[in-house]
């Protein structure tokens, strides 16, 4: 398919309400998460505009690619979730013979306030400062824009430093 900018500018103002709405009904009615989906939609159209068959519906075609980012958002979601469970396993068991009761509370408030961030900061904020990945990383591992992967880490960061600070630590 032999799209101009005008063209793809015209289709994703056409569509792209449409799929966020769809991202956002698949994703929990997270705006943000939702239009990043979206944003992330496009560019893969975009990208495979030269795969798409001028026979068949682009609706259709959008929505296969919608619902297959959906499904690998899903898949990485449970990745996720098993990885923070075996952090926060491992963190509280690492050393407990040697901490003192303070480092042992320490570090079980700590993971209190990262297990409540937000689905859309916690693999980040893990990602960035317990696997020490760089935000390029993150951004290729996430398949989020780096400008999104900055904005989330520091809102997280300054969750878990709220957090901590209740505790005068």
């Amino acid at each position: 398919m032999r799209l101009t900018a005008e063209q793809f500018r015209t289709l994703y103002l056409e569509h792209g309400p449409r799929a966020q709405g769809f991202f956002m009904r698949m994703m929990g009615y997270d705006v943000q998460v939702a239009r990043d989906m979206v944003q992330d939609l496009f560019t893969r159209i975009w990208e495979h505009r030269d795969t798409f068959r001028t026979d068949a519906s682009f609706t259709t075609w959008m929505f296969s690619i919608a619902y297959n980012m959906c499904k690998n958002e899903y898949r990485h979601r449970e990745i996720v979730q098993a990885y923070q469970e075996h952090i926060l396993t491992t963190t509280t068991d690492i050393g407990a013979d040697d901490d003192t009761l303070e480092q042992q509370q320490r570090r079980q408030m700590l993971a209190q306030a990262i297990n409540a961030l937000p689905e859309s900061q916690k693999p980040l904020f893990l990602l960035r400062y317990d696997e020490e990945l760089t935000v390029p990383e993150i951004a290729r591992i996430t398949m989020l824009p780096e400008g999104t992967v900055k904005t989330r880490l520091l809102s997280a960061l300054k969750s878990v430093k709220e957090s901590m600070s209740k505790y005068n630590l």
